[in-house]
């Protein structure tokens, strides 16, 4: 099972104005992922959206897979970044609390993606945080939980796509700067309930100091879009 589709990952969790979600999902998947897609490297992007219960701040989580993290601050990506479509400065406009991190794939195993997932995610500035190597451990147990069709770990870059670009302006536009995160454990699964299961399993073997720091949150897959899908592959 070979997991994430390349070795780098752009995440980001966060919320919009809840009057415009139905136009944010919208731009999402008929003209975001497209796009993004459509740049050399892009491999699959997904979106979902948290159980009822979740901050706001954390609704939506959209992820890009890429053949690495370079992608991410490539010359066409750059670009895309610096020519926003009108539609795209309308939906930037209404982010709360946005979070954006390229990240390099550490360690990745799975079978496609699941109905539901569950993201585990550590701060830049999280002293408790785990080390790549420790959250690759729970890769194997966490697989081994019935549901349960992938785990990954991500490695946040601080140093990478941070540029002062057009859309990163219209991002923070409401005053809040993007959040980045140091590590970040992903499990997909088949249904809520051994999702949640398997989300609690990995939260039962950190120390006290790790699982304060940790911000578990658990999604319902919206929608997963490919390149090849485009016509891109």
């Amino acid at each position: 099972m070979s997991g994430l589709l390349g070795r780098g990952a752009l995440v980001n969790w966060g919320g919009v104005l809840a009057d415009s979600e139905a136009d944010y999902n919208a731009w999402h998947s008929l003209q975001h992922m497209p796009e993004r897609l459509s740049v050399p490297g892009f491999r699959r992007g997904r979106r979902c959206v948290a159980v009822d219960g979740t901050p706001g701040h954390l609704k939506y989580f959209m992820m890009y897979e890429a053949v690495d993290a370079q992608v991410f601050v490539s010359e066409p990506y750059l670009k895309r970044l610096n020519d926003p479509t009108p539609w795209t400065q309308r939906i930037l406009s209404v982010y709360v609390t946005p979070s954006r991190t390229v990240c390099n794939v550490s360690h990745t195993r799975g079978c496609g993606t699941g109905g539901w997932l569950v993201t585990l995610q550590w701060g830049m500035g999280a002293a408790a945080a785990p080390g790549a190597q420790e959250a690759a451990a729970w890769i194997e147990p966490v697989m081994a939980l019935p549901g349960i069709i992938g785990a990954h770990v991500l490695e946040g870059d601080a140093t990478l796509g941070q540029q002062p670009t057009v859309e990163k302006k219209y991002r923070e536009s409401r005053g809040e700067p993007d959040r980045t995160v140091r590590l970040a454990f992903l499990i997909d699964g088949l249904d809520r309930d051994t999702t949640q299961a398997a989300q609690d399993f990995v939260l039962s073997r950190l120390a006290p100091d790790t699982r304060a720091a940790c911000v578990p949150t658990l999604f319902r897959t919206q929608h997963v879009l490919c390149n090849t899908d485009t016509g891109h592959g």
